[in-house]
């Protein structure tokens, strides 16, 4: 992507190897990708090697905009569908999957559901004045923005938190602001520059947020494995992409999963 010559190619997987080969095992697969992607971004001179990614991204899931607002407002159940969209752009990766094209957008209504909590999550939407939304992938926020302006309609509060830092194609506060997150949701930084949401790292706002938002929706796998045990509720909506992840979750890969998750318990974060 960046133009690397042979002989940096041959450097930074030498680097990379180096590292993983005195890695930490008993840490999360997000915490590992922040060093690796360090190293990269070191060896290539390039702070995001994803940048050009990440725009393409952007503009392909916003020429998809107006049908997916069209495929909520004509459904039976329009918190769902916005929800079952919202992973639908989890499921799409516009990095490697440029074939993706509009009007394949309705054969995801056949992928299972392998987890579905939606009856609780949108008991506790009902119930809340405030949503904290953890974001994801570039792309994949402008069908984040269709559940948000769903929650909007609704009269919640919304935040809406980015990684601090680019890494890989995870979206930081300027693609959100390119697909129109800024209309709905107030932006905030996590303070991670990994791709999930390291609690030790995260911003004193965050925390707070975290802590004391009614409902926390968490975007993606990345997310949910830096979560997936946090002391409080969290929602995880994404794709099952990993043996290990559908293991650990209880369904099969390749499914998606509406999942309430993490422990009732409050107070620790702080």
């Amino acid at each position: 992507m960046v133009g690397a010559d042979e002989d940096k190619r041959k450097e930074l997987l030498k680097r990379v190897m180096a590292f993983l080969a005195e890695a930490r095992n008993d840490v999360p697969p997000p915490y590992l990708s922040r060093d690796v992607y360090n190293i990269i971004s070191e060896i290539l001179g390039v702070e995001d090697p994803y940048k050009e990614k990440k725009e393409e991204s952007n503009s392909m899931a916003l020429s998809l905009y107006p049908q997916l607002k069209k495929m909520v407002e004509e459904a039976d159940d329009p918190l769902f569908e916005a929800v079952r969209i919202a992973i639908i752009g989890n499921i799409i990766d516009f990095g490697a999957c440029q074939e993706f094209k509009l009007e394949d957008i309705s054969s995801f209504h056949e992928i299972p559901i392998g987890i579905n909590h939606y009856p609780q999550l949108k008991e506790e939407i009902e119930r809340a004045k405030t949503v904290l939304y953890i974001g994801d992938n570039a792309g994949e926020v402008v069908f984040d923005r269709i559940l948000l302006e769903k929650l909007k309609e609704m009269g919640k509060r919304l935040y809406f938190a980015v990684r601090s830092a680019p890494i890989i194609n995870d979206v930081t506060k300027k693609e959100a602001i390119e697909a129109g997150i800024d209309k709905v949701a107030e932006i905030i930084e996590s303070g991670s520059d990994a791709p999930g949401i390291v609690i030790e790292k995260a911003t004193e706002r965050f925390k707070h947020l975290f802590r004391d938002a009614h409902v926390v929706i968490s975007k993606g796998q990345g997310n949910y494995e830096t979560l997936e045990d946090i002391p409080r509720r969290v929602y995880f909506l994404l794709r099952v992409k990993c043996p290990v992840v559908a293991r650990k979750i209880g369904t099969e890969m390749g499914n998606i999963v509406i999942l309430k998750g993490g422990r009732e318990c409050r107070g620790l974060l702080l």
